[in-house]
Formats: C-alpha cells, sequence, structure tokens
C-alpha cells in the first residue's frame, strides 16, 4: 500500500482542452480552402539561427534540419545511469519499501544514496557527520507531527526507528544509527515500510559503510532524443512574439514532448506551446465546425483556428497537424501582433526541416 499527499489539478479552457482530450479520429484529406493567412517563404529559408532581431511573423527562423525520427519520437532517450551505492545494493535497497512501483536508482554519493518512483516515492539513505547531523527525534516525516521514537537493539550504535502519527495510527518510516563518528539514517517517502525492512537494510549498510569506496557525486540523467525547446531558441522566440530580453523570457519541457515559452507579465503576458500527440488526440473535424479553417501543403492534414481579443483577453491562435500515427498543435496566446501569421510561420519551418 502506499500513502501520500493529494493534489488538486486546475482544468484548462474548453477550447484548449480539446487540444488534448478529443477521440475522434480524423480523415487525412481535407476539402477546405485555406484561410487568407502570410505563406511561409523567405523567413523559413533564412540562415541566421538566434540572429532573429526582426519582430512579428518575417523574423529570420533557423533551417537546420531535424531528426524526423526524433522528432516523432521514434528514437530512445539516453539513459545515463550512475555507479552503485557504495554502501547498499539495490535489491536490498528496493525491498525497503513494500511496494509494486519500480524503485531506480537516481543519485549516488559517499553522503546519500537515493532510489524512487518520483520525487514523492523513494528510499533514502543519508550518512552524515553524527556530531553534527541533525538529530533522529526531529526528522519527523510530516512537519507538524513529531515522530515517535523507538529504540531498537541494533545495528550500531543508538538504534532507533521512527514512527509517524498524523493519520492516529504508527507508521513506521525511518531506520537511524551510529557507527563510529557517523549517523545513518533510512529514510521512506510516499511507501509502505516495516521495521523488518528498514532494520535489514540499516544492517546492509552497517556491514558495508566501513569498507565503502570512495565515489564522485553522480546523478542518473535522461538525454532526450530531441529536446523541444532546442526546435528554436529563445531568441527566436522573442523576436516572433515581440518580447524583449526584459519581459523575461523563458521555456520549459511541457508534457511527455513539447515545450513552452513564455515572456511579459500581466496583460502583457504572452505564451506559446508546442507538443505531440498521438494522431486524432484532437478533432479536426470539431475544429473546423466551432470555426477553425484548413490550411494546405501541411502534414496531412491541418486546422488553425484563431480566436480574437475579448473581455481583455488578448486572443489565441492553435494549429493541429496530422502526420501519420501523430499529431502535432502549436498554441500562441497574448499581445503578439499578428499572431495567427506568426503561429503558421513556425509550423510551416517546422515542417519544413524534416
Amino acid at each position: 500500500m502506499n500513502f501520500r499527499n493529494t493534489f488538486i489539478l486546475s482544468t484548462l479552457g474548453a477550447v484548449l482542452a480539446l487540444a488534448a482530450c478529443g477521440n475522434s479520429d480524423t480523415p487525412k484529406n481535407s476539402a477546405d480552402q485555406p484561410p487568407a493567412l502570410p505563406q511561409q517563404g523567405e523567413p523559413a529559408n533564412t540562415p541566421a539561427r538566434g540572429g532573429a532581431t526582426e519582430p512579428g511573423s518575417s523574423a529570420a527562423l533557423p533551417t537546420t534540419p531535424l531528426d524526423r525520427d526524433a522528432l516523432f519520437g521514434l528514437v530512445s532517450d539516453t539513459i545515463i545511469d550512475t555507479a552503485p551505492c557504495p554502501f547498499l545494493s539495490d535489491t536490498t535497497a528496493v525491498a525497503t519499501a513494500d511496494t509494486d512501483y519500480e524503485l531506480i536508482r537516481r543519485e549516488v554519493s559517499n553522503e546519500e544514496c537515493r532510489w524512487s518512483k518520483n520525487e514523492g516515492f523513494s528510499v533514502i539513505v543519508s550518512v552524515d557527520p553524527a556530531a553534527t547531523g541533525t538529530p533522529l527525534k526531529d526528522r519527523a516525516y510530516n512537519l507538524d507531527t513529531p515522530p515517535v521514537v523507538k529504540g531498537q537493539p541494533g545495528p550500531g550504535d543508538a538504534a532507533v526507528i521512527l514512527y509517524d502519527t498524523a493519520w492516529e495510527t504508527e507508521r513506521p518510516f525511518a531506520m537511524g544509527f551510529e557507527q563510529r563518528d557517523k549517523l545513518v539514517t533510512v529514510f521512506v517517502t510516499g511507501l509502505e515500510t516495516d521495521p523488518a525492512r528498514l532494520t535489514a537494510t540499516a544492517e546492509e549498510v552497517a556491514a558495508k559503510l566501513p569498507m565503502a569506496p570512495t565515489i564522485d557525486s553522480q546523478r542518473r540523467e535522461i538525454k532526450p532524443a530531441l529536446k523541444f525547446c532546442d526546435i528554436w531558441s529563445d531568441e527566436n522566440i522573442g523576436s516572433l512574439m515581440g518580447v524583449t530580453p526584459d519581459d523575461g523570457l523563458s521555456s520549459s519541457a511541457y508534457g511527455k514532448a513539447g515545450c513552452k515559452w513564455r515572456g511579459g507579465y500581466g496583460a502583457s503576458e504572452k505564451s506559446m506551446t508546442l507538443a505531440r500527440y498521438e494522431q486524432g488526440d484532437t478533432s479536426l473535424d470539431r475544429m473546423l465546425e466551432i470555426g477553425g479553417k484548413a490550411l494546405s501543403d501541411l502534414g496531412d492534414r491541418s486546422v488553425i483556428l484563431t480566436r480574437g481579443p475579448s473581455d481583455g483577453y488578448a486572443g489565441d491562435t492553435s494549429i493541429w497537424v496530422d502526420v501519420g500515427d501523430h499529431q502535432f498543435n502549436l498554441t500562441l496566446s497574448g499581445t503578439v501582433p499578428d499572431h495567427a501569421a506568426v503561429a503558421e510561420n513556425l509550423v510551416r519551418n517546422l515542417f519544413s526541416r524534416i
């Protein structure tokens, strides 16, 4: 069993929710004429990457080819694992928790090793100086609930198991002991454990710690086959959106395969997302029904939907492109001049490079 905090997720607007939640299958032939929007031309063929200084839909965009297979998610990410933990085996570490989750070795050093499903579900073993480490009695699971501390016969000296009582029942979550000048703590978060599991882990650490090799601190890395935020530079997007360095333009990963750029503040905030989904994720027929228009010569089928300013809202443009088994969505919103033309220019640039 697992116990954890419950989070409340906010909902998106109705139309934009369709970009990620539609279920209807769509045909691949467009019978509609494209809207009267500027077509891709010289901007997408200008070779100066990162040199886009002209604002608006005609700003220069890169022509560097993209790896089509990586863009379509057909190339696996590269995983760089850490060395083994110097004082605990993976098998024992994973067995510390009573769970069916896969716990992956994420970080190792001579001071701490961590195995986890994610940030909230983990087994952490730390080794601190006994003279300066946080006393075990002060290592609460819930900050507002002091742990119940129960002494144990070992391993090492001053061994204890810590219990959390926030849910009106004692739940073991950690074990600690002193060995020579070290304070060792086995801490389990978000997962069930028990005294036998905690003790088995503590005993292995006690046996291996005196002979543990010295290693460099290491963190498991995942290098994606393609970083969506590298398709265009922040300078490219800033020029197109009319965002200056003072507006604080930033980019970050969006979902499993996408990027979000954001700049400006308050009423002048502007944002853009690019993401890949499964084909049919959004019904393009439905987008046409609510005011969208077909675009020509873009993927197997594509639709653009623009909403103008209203009631203080600056408006937005979304473009969906079906290609094979995949669907790409680009959404541009905020006070961007001629955002429909900017959005189309970006999407055409993307597909001209594969």
